[in-house]
């Protein structure tokens, strides 16, 4: 009898490793693609922060700044910056790193998220977890190029933790108050909810944190990381105070665009269809997967009703739904003060909590008569929609991106050069952002490795126009061409595959010689 239990536990952990193994080998493939391929987004916000890498990378100048926000005259902290300078060091400036950097922050979210959750509530709840996550969508999203906003999925999580482990171990209050410190760096105005969040919650159900040496030592620590921005900010005459002081004061809007109410009732409704975007956004949710946040919320409902009669919830799970739980409506809460439309962006790991509860809501609702086979029947669809995703990454991409993705770039930029045959040119861009920041990093790169020319700027001799059509806009950059142009014999134009249009010119006093 007793052989028999052995082996049954034996081969019980044998399927336990196996899924484990399986779900992270599916994690890293779903968020791989574009960093093995080398075709990523860059955008205006990739090429931004290039530019800035580069200035710390190579041209050796440090900043006290990070992206610029939503808000004029206010800059998110510069860890960013120099986080994506070490993956630009280590690969001599190729791009591509950032993006490893994503893929590693996302598999590394998966991984401590999986361990801890096995730690504290179990291998089935660590299971359920680690799954989900793996085919979030926007977990997914995270790991395919670099935005500052993407490394808030790691420190919410961390930030989850040090909440719950702080009732029983109060050394937790360091990571607590640095996790939420850090989040000025990477999206401020999150980060701004969740520390307003973190003393209300902790006044209100923990007092006890404040009591003890830990809380002041995570505070100093946490303060620390404000240094940057503080300097800043005094040797700027207190731009981005000043900023902050408009922004509440109303004298300064900008934080809305044209056509937008500032009107309280629409804004709180506005508020509240973006924090259900943003739970909706957490899961496989397209098509015939639509219903998906409805079933879930459902078997939510189930397990409440039947947790006091049945005694299915242990008090570990119980005391970590009711902090998350809790958490999530005080941060709602605190949005209705907030005097602007919420940004999607703003919410960028708030998934996090969504998944940690649900994924443990799975592994309750196992408890239930019946609740095995809908548990497996929701993780076999989403196991067939995540391998079907596998195949058009894979097998099947739909295109190569066109101007959004950096081979769409690259190419254009060879273009130029090679069209040029070794001769000194002139180049002028147009994007439908107007920055041409993602080109001027490119093109840098480029010389660096491969070319050693960098072109002029202006339309002397010989020179090249590259054009990104706006697709919402196509006349868009023929307006550029007849107001800031102008000049020069058109000699050749042509559009490449990525939809980017090359034209040569040169100028009429060299076209006459």
């Amino acid at each position: 009898m007793r052989k028999t239990t052995i082996a049954s536990f034996i081969s019980r952990y044998k399927i336990y490793g196996i899924c484990v193994i399986a779900v992270f080998i599916l994690a890293f493939f779903l968020r791989a693609q574009e960093s093995i391929s080398g075709n990523y987004l860059f955008l205006i916000d990739q090429g931004r922060d290039m530019m800035a890498v580069k200035n710390i990378v190579f041209d050796h100048h440090l900043t006290l700044i990070g992206p610029y926000t939503s808000l004029q005259g206010i800059f998110q902290g510069p860890i960013w910056y120099y986080l994506l300078s070490i993956p630009v060091f280590l690969m001599s400036g190729n791009p591509v790193g950032t993006v490893y950097l994503m893929v590693i922050i996302s598999m590394t979210v998966i991984f401590v998220s999986f361990f801890w959750v096995k730690k504290r509530f179990g291998i089935a709840a660590a299971l359920f977890v680690a799954f989900l996550f793996a085919v979030s969508p926007e977990a997914i999203a995270a790991s395919t190029y670099s935005w500052n906003p993407h490394p808030m999925w790691l420190l919410i999580l961390l930030f989850i933790i040090s909440i719950f482990e702080v009732r029983q171990n109060k050394s937790f209050n360091i990571l607590l108050w640095i996790s939420v410190s850090l989040m000025f760096h990477f999206e401020m105005a999150l980060g701004a909810f969740f520390l307003l969040a973190s003393v209300i919650y902790l006044l209100a159900f923990n007092r006890a944190v404040f009591k003890t040496k830990f809380f002041f030592i995570g505070v100093l620590i946490g303060s620390l990381f404000f240094i940057p921005q503080i300097s800043f900010d005094l040797r700027h005459n207190f731009l981005m105070a000043r900023s902050v002081m408009a922004l509440f004061s109303g004298s300064n809007q900008g934080l809305l665009v044209v056509g937008e109410s500032n009107k309280y009732l629409n804004l709180v409704v506005g508020h509240y269809y973006a924090f259900y975007g943003n739970f909706k956004s957490s899961f496989i949710s397209q098509g015939f997967f639509s219903y998906v946040p409805s079933i879930l919320l459902s078997m939510l409902i189930i397990v409440m009703a039947f947790s006091k009669k049945k005694k299915l919830i242990f008090k570990e799970e119980k005391q970590f739904l009711s902090i998350t739980f809790k958490f999530v409506i005080i941060i709602f809460m605190l949005s209705f003060l907030y005097p602007f439309p919420i940004r999607y962006w703003f919410l960028t790991g708030f998934q996090t909590f969504y998944l940690l509860f649900f994924g443990i809501i799975l592994s309750i609702f196992l408890r239930i008569k019946g609740g095995k086979l809908l548990v497996t029947v929701l993780i076999l669809f989403f196991s067939v929609y995540s391998f079907s995703r596998l195949n058009i990454l894979y097998f099947n991409p739909p295109n190569d991106g066109g101007t959004a993705k950096i081979k769409g770039k690259l190419s254009a930029v060879d273009y130029v050069y090679k069209d040029s045959r070794g001769k000194k040119f002139d180049l002028l861009v147009f994007t439908p952002p107007v920055y041409t920041d993602a080109y001027d990093y490119l093109i840098f790169w480029r010389v660096k490795t491969k070319y050693g020319y960098i072109p002029g700027h202006d339309k002397n001799g010989q020179f090249y126009l590259l054009m990104e059509p706006d697709y919402e806009k196509p006349w868009s950059y023929k307006g550029w061409l007849e107001t800031v142009i102008k000049d020069g014999k058109v000699l050749s134009t042509v559009t490449l595959p990525s939809g980017i249009i090359i034209q040569k010119r040169i100028y009429e006093e060299q076209a006459k010689k």
